[in-house]
């Protein structure tokens, strides 16, 4: 029976298992000679970067670049070719990454969290580099967690489409909204309009807080050459789709989009949408549901 690990020897194993996974999988794609499509930016063209160069580097980023936003994450679409070794490697990165991220949490559930970060600061210089008092130091945890996509069958093609009107809806009250403009201040002017605004509506008038989703890749897969619905998958995609090769098909059909996000919604607002389109008090994002 394994003896239970502390909760700082816990996030130093799996972090150097998530990096010794990672570094195994990067070896082994450098080693692979089956095809992959991602495409390449002009800065990535003048350097000379290959596309197997982009994926093991995309598929390899964990770590925070100089002036980078940490609510912004590297992305990147593409397909890429896998045998069962490559499939296989991808799953045990995933089972990586997620216990990794069960580490993070456990320690920052923790009272002594800081403290232990602290401890592990002056114990162990790599870590002192990488898990600094800030936080976890250059890591940046969102691309840390985010899985490799991944596809058990070879598709037949893959449609990707930019998406750009998500948006999360939390319904919300008038009680619940005039506390949080409260706790910002009625003594700035442009909150003390807004809660008058609110003050004129009934206590039982439903709100919503929407908060508009950053623009996100989505794969589109068929399997076969038939249109049947049964044999179709989508997926969001912020990194190259590995999917399992057949040598006996071709590389799957694909449609190359813009390599950035349109700047617009591509999508008409539909007729019957509930929420008003404008926020109603802008600094909470809340919006009246429509009469």
């Amino acid at each position: 029976m394994n003896t239970p690990l502390y909760p700082q020897a816990e996030l130093v194993a799996c972090y150097e298992h998530m990096i010794d996974q990672l570094q195994l999988l990067a070896d082994t794609l450098r080693h692979s000679t089956l095809p992959l499509w991602i495409p390449l930016n002009e800065t990535e063209k003048h350097l000379h970067i290959s596309p197997l160069e982009k994926v093991i580097q995309y598929y390899c980023d964990i770590w925070y670049q100089d002036n980078q936003d940490g609510r912004l994450t590297r992305s990147c679409h593409g397909l890429v070719a896998a045998d069962n070794t490559l499939l296989g490697l991808c799953s045990t990165v995933n089972e990586a990454k997620t216990r990794f991220r069960q580490a993070v949490q456990t320690i920052r559930s923790t009272p002594q969290g800081k403290e232990w970060i602290a401890e592990l600061n002056q114990r162990d210089p790599q870590l002192r580099q990488d898990l600094n008092n800030k936080g976890l130091g250059r890591l940046h945890l969102k691309q840390c967690y985010r899985l490799i996509p991944n596809a058990s069958q070879h598709p037949y093609r893959v449609g990707f489409n930019w998406y750009c009107s998500g948006r999360s809806i939390c319904r919300t009250t008038v009680a619940e909204v005039e506390k949080k403009l409260l706790k910002m201040g009625l003594d700035k002017p442009h909150i003390q309009i807004q809660y008058d605004k609110l003050r004129q509506l009934q206590q039982h008038t439903p709100l919503a807080q929407v908060q508009q989703q950053a623009p996100l890749m989505r794969a589109n897969l068929r399997f076969n050459d038939e249109d049947s619905t049964q044999d179709r998958s989508a997926l969001n995609l912020s990194l190259p789709l590995l999917f399992a090769w057949d040598s006996k098909r071709p590389f799957p059909e694909y449609n190359e989009p813009p390599m950035q996000p349109p700047e617009q919604r591509q999508r008409q607002v539909r007729s019957d949408c509930l929420i008003e389109e404008t926020p109603f008090l802008p600094s909470l994002r809340i919006h009246r549901y429509s009469q």
